[in-house]
């Protein structure tokens, strides 16, 4: 019953993490970007490198919103932080929604290129660029991902044994196992963490049923309740708009030593003017939308938002375990490292995938093997190919082009097909061997990124040689790990053409005689 019961749990992790294995590479390589999007949304406006960072001038704000929305339905004031120096006003007018880029100090618009930047891998991350259909896709990988770290931990009986053993010179099956063993162990509890706590951010997504039954399935009301807040109706009244920056001081003590995130407005220069001041999140692990909300038209306090129920706790908790708003830098890079071991692990369980079946296929005419074989070297390498080519369109397209931010996404994605293109063609028309395929692709990749600074000197002022001796770390982190990433990439597709070779030299006669 044992063996059997193992076997079945073999037989889940295998399927599960090939068939949801290329998508959930995906999920995990964009999701270990999004740690740094504000940085990497940073770094493709360079227009901003020049900007000095000063605290927000709240009236100036205000008089660019009444400049390019005096009858928007809604304002937005995000402050500047430390990782973003400027501040960001949007409105909603008519359905729709504009945002624009001011001088935190003086409150003057700044012109900035159209990029999606580091929202691009956010939005993959979570949705695939496919709204709901797309929260539903990573949400089933997600509970595949759970499934093959239990089936994995249930079948791996020398777990920890086997973490400390990594066998590089042995054979392929062997150094291929021992490193899937050791970058899963060695964040076991974060591919954890980080797999069920993007189930419960969607929670109403993928269990509605209570919001079904008590609110008709309508999100507004259940926050209405929750929160303990219902949006006034306009009156249709005119009346002038109290001063925001005298809220946003008297909201401030609330904070207890936080800082204040944005400033909402609802009905502006309306007598129902409803003024929302929220709380940063970034100095508390939990992501509460802490809130002081006032009347507009005359200023007084309304309500003092700040939530302990266990059940909201437990989510908002779980949330900012996930989102990685604390700690600061150092938690990030912690994140970042540990986002890439479970990139490895998913990446090297697929291609273990491909070596354990090696011996199998080599003499068949398997075209499902060589298909595996193809769409891995895509998934994988290919990605890294179509990002770093995202960061090359950002640098080459020029910066006043029309719809400039869906051009840089044709070309990511334009790339990552030609790097399958290229995969499934090799492997399935058998014109090379599967090692020279993914040394090819890496080298590329590996390039790509060694490259990016280089490019970066020729097309911008803010390079590495003035980022550095500037102290603009936010900006030469880009470059330095696009730079040490392209080195890596360089030594695994050397190592793999090392190994290419190895594999196609004719064994000496002596070894062939005895079986060797």
């Amino acid at each position: 019953m044992k063996e059997s019961f193992t076997q079945c749990m073999d037989w889940l992790h295998t399927w599960a993490g090939l068939l949801f294995g290329w998508l959930s590479f995906a999920i995990f390589f964009t999701g270990t970007m999004t740690v740094f999007d504000q940085e990497i949304t940073y770094w493709m406006q360079p227009e901003l490198h020049h900007v000095i960072p000063s605290p927000l001038n709240v009236d100036a704000a205000v008089r660019s919103l009444e400049q390019f929305a005096p009858q928007a339905e809604r304002w937005s004031i995000e402050l500047p932080s430390e990782r973003t120096p400027v501040s960001t006003i949007r409105w909603s007018q008519d359905g729709t929604s504009v945002s624009r880029m001011i001088n935190a100090k003086t409150g003057q618009p700044i012109t900035v290129r159209n990029t999606h930047g580091g929202e691009f891998f956010y939005r993959f991350h979570y949705q695939l660029l496919l709204d709901q259909a797309g929260t539903w896709i990573v949400g089933a990988a997600a509970m595949a991902m759970l499934a093959a770290l239990v089936t994995g931990i249930v079948i791996h009986h020398r777990i920890f044994k086997d973490f400390f053993t990594f066998r590089p010179s042995a054979s392929a099956h062997r150094s291929w196992l021992d490193a899937h063993n050791v970058t899963s162990v060695l964040a076991l509890p974060f591919h954890i963490m980080i797999t069920f706590s993007g189930l419960v951010i969607f929670w109403s997504t993928y269990m509605p049923a209570g919001l079904q039954v008590h609110y008709d399935g309508e999100m507004d009301g259940f926050w209405a309740e929750a929160e303990s807040f219902i949006e006034p109706e306009r009156a249709n009244q005119p009346a002038p708009l109290v001063s925001l920056r005298d809220l946003e001081r008297e909201a401030r003590p609330y904070w207890q030593g936080g800082q204040t995130r944005s400033i909402m407005v609802s009905h502006p220069g309306d007598r129902h003017a409803l003024v929302q001041v929220y709380r940063r999140s970034n100095d508390r692990l939990s992501l509460y939308n802490d809130r002081v909300t006032f009347d507009g038209a005359s200023g007084a306090l309304r309500t003092v938002w700040i939530n302990s129920k266990p059940a909201y706790m437990t989510q908002s908790v779980l949330s900012g375990l996930h989102f990685v708003q604390f700690g600061g830098g150092t938690i990030r890079w912690l994140y970042f490292g540990m986002g890439l071991a479970a990139s490895a692990m998913i990446a090297t369980g697929l291609v273990l995938w491909v070596v354990k079946r090696q011996g199998r296929h080599a003499t068949t005419d398997a075209v499902g093997y060589r298909l595996v074989e193809g769409v891995n070297v895509a998934a994988i390498a290919g990605l890294l190919v179509a990002t770093a080519t995202f960061f090359w369109a950002n640098r080459l397209l020029p910066a006043d082009l029309p719809a400039r931010e869906l051009r840089e996404l044709q070309i990511f994605f334009t790339a990552w097909s030609l790097c399958l293109g290229h995969a499934l063609i090799k492997k399935l028309f058998q014109l090379g061997p599967s090692l020279r395929i993914w040394k090819t692709q890496l080298s590329v990749a590996a390039m790509f990124f060694i490259l990016l600074p280089i490019v970066n000197v020729i097309t911008t002022e803010h390079h590495l040689f003035m980022t550095v001796p500037q102290g603009q770390w936010e900006v030469a982190a880009v470059d330095l790990t696009a730079l040490i990433g392209g080195l890596g990439l360089g030594w695994s597709a050397r190592r793999l053409d090392q190994s290419a070779r190895t594999s196609s030299r004719p064994k000496p006669s002596h070894l062939v005689a005895s079986g060797g």
